[in-house]
């Protein structure tokens, strides 16, 4: 079985020039970096000092000028739990350095890292047998495709171009030119709104609440959000719901067959009670 696993970071999928301006940032090709900031701008119908600021933060620590929205730990996290774990949360981001490698090739390699944690904590499926390949993370194409200037990779209006241009004629122009790839976001809500009660009642006694990873009153207000269509972090949310669905079904296994597993729980839960 084939895997698109790595695709969009290897390739370009990600619309952003933040890694082709910070490559013209480390070179000092200013001129350049003018003129893409002028070309870039238009396409995103943004102001280029937002596009430049946003390149240039890559360059500083954290401590100043803060962690971007879309890095930022998920809010209905224990803040204890968020400060003990903060490095892990954000991804083990690391501050570019501005000698040395160029900055695309340094968060090619912090990406790689992140997709390596990802796979190793991917569970075995229970299907029929089979091998899993992912063709995006061949040591080969990885080595060519890290090699390739970034501009090449990412063009204003056009993600993937360097492998959308390498398939004309074998694949389709209509998936060629295609603006987005195609997803399902409202699956997930549909299921939230449908089981509502299940996840009303499953708040009410949250383990990961009880361990100190979770705020269940905050879980809730983001799961009503989600019920009625607000904007909230998808992809945090759905983890917090298998987190909390794996480990209710690793008490239930404890349970089952160790009695005094079952005294540890009750005092575990009448503990929690006494201190709230």
């Amino acid at each position: 079985m084939l895997s698109g696993i790595g695709g969009d970071e290897v390739t370009g999928g990600v619309p952003t020039p933040a890694s082709e301006l910070e490559d013209l940032l480390a070179r000092g090709q200013f001129r350049r970096l003018a003129h893409q900031l002028k070309v870039w701008a238009l396409n995103k119908r943004k102001p280029w000092f937002h596009l430049f600021f946003e390149s240039a933060r890559g360059f500083f620590p954290h401590v100043l000028i803060g962690v971007p929205k879309h890095k930022r730990p998920a809010p209905w996290l224990n803040p204890g739990f968020v400060n003990r774990n903060r490095a892990a949360l954000q991804g083990y981001e690391r501050r570019l350095k501005l000698f040395g490698p160029l900055p695309t090739f340094q968060e090619n390699v912090s990406t790689l890292e992140v997709l390596q944690r990802q796979l190793s904590c991917d569970a075995l499926s229970s299907d029929l047998p089979r091998e899993k390949r992912y063709p995006y993370l061949d040591r080969g194409l990885l080595e060519f495709m890290y090699a390739v200037p970034r501009e090449q990779l990412v063009r204003p209006g056009q993600r993937r171009s360097l492998m959308r241009r390498a398939l004309v004629g074998i694949v389709p122009d209509e998936l060629l030119n295609r603006k987005r790839k195609a997803f399902v976001a409202r699956a997930p809500l549909a299921a939230i709104s449908a089981e509502w009660s299940y996840f009303t009642d499953m708040t009410q006694r949250m383990i990961c609440s009880l361990l100190g990873i979770v705020e269940a009153k905050t879980f809730l207000e983001a799961l009503q959000k989600a019920r009625h269509g607000q904007e909230v972090p998808m992809v945090p949310l759905l983890r917090t719901v298998g987190l909390e669905l794996w480990l209710r079904n690793l008490e239930h296994h404890k349970l089952s067959s160790n009695p005094a597993a079952v005294r540890g729980t009750f005092f575990l839960r009448n503990k929690e009670e006494a201190v709230h």
